[in-house]
């Protein structure tokens, strides 16, 4: 009969303790990351960077094509900081930013 009374409290106990730790866990939830999303805003900002310096060491494009491709990536940016966008949104529209450069003054391995 003690036996039984010191297994039921230690059930008790054991339910308690996993009650505890599982809150534990969940107050750490907002702390998980994307890895995805990490990838994809990294991919970002290296595509930014090479559309940058395109801009800087372009030489024999009229400055037009300069300044609407500057234009576009403000305005894309723009909207991706406003939410108006997704992230992989974002990303696809600064590949169709990339295919548009000269690809016999520039190269770039695309990150997608």
């Amino acid at each position: 009969m003690t036996l039984v009374i010191v297994a039921i409290i230690a059930a008790i106990v054991l339910v308690e303790f996993n009650k505890q730790q599982k809150a534990k866990v969940s107050d750490n939830s907002p702390i998980t990351f994307d890895v995805q999303q990490a990838y994809l805003l990294k991919a970002a900002e290296y595509k930014i960077e090479a559309i940058e310096d395109h801009q800087k060491h372009s030489t024999g494009i009229n400055s037009t094509a300069i300044e609407n491709l500057e234009g576009e990536l403000t305005q894309l940016t723009k909207a991706f900081e406003k939410g108006d966008i997704q992230l992989k949104e974002f990303n696809l529209k600064l590949d169709a930013l990339l295919n548009n450069l000269d690809p016999v003054n520039f190269s770039l391995a695309q990150a997608s």
